[in-house]
């Protein structure tokens, strides 16, 4: 067979057989940490009728022994997904701040994004969110991966 030994042929032999199982064995390994992760009662405010920009929220439920950290988001209807986190400073003041390092989702545990707390901020809408319509997401956690999402749009909270 093309001139090789059979030393030589059942090496490349060996070396296919890893290199199958190596990539089957991360592909299983990604699926898992996905799989240990559940995104429930999402949701988007819907916008005005000139309205560019909105939030979402859900929760991430964290079935699995270790933690995660959802870095970033990102929508195909929008120009930028940010996390938020909304604080309030001493004086009272609500603020909200662009969470650069992600929010963490402990082993075992939950993750709320809700009004007046952690959020996605959607910016740059290509058009205003009507109620009824849905808002695609995906969400980038450090162990799960990529998570594909699409949160129902209402006009007020669930």
């Amino acid at each position: 067979m093309f001139g090789l030994s059979k030393p030589r042929i059942f090496e490349i032999g060996v070396a296919v057989l890893l290199t199958l199982a190596a990539l089957v064995l991360v592909g299983w390994t990604a699926w898992a940490a996905e799989a240990e992760l559940q995104i429930t009662e999402g949701w988007a405010r819907s916008t005005g009728p000139k309205g560019r920009m909105t939030a979402a929220y859900f929760t991430v439920s964290n079935a699995g022994t270790e933690a995660d950290t959802l870095k970033a988001a990102r929508s195909p209807k929008a120009k930028s997904v940010e996390v938020h986190e909304t604080t309030i400073t001493a004086d009272g003041v609500m603020q909200m701040r662009h969470v650069h390092d992600g929010l963490a989702v402990p082993a075992g545990g939950e993750l709320v994004l809700k009004p007046g707390g952690a959020h996605l901020m959607i910016m740059g809408l290509e058009e205003a969110l009507e109620a009824g319509t849905e808002l695609p997401l995906s969400l980038e956690f450090a162990r799960a991966g990529l998570i594909e999402v699409s949160v129902p749009v209402q006009q007020n909270a669930p």
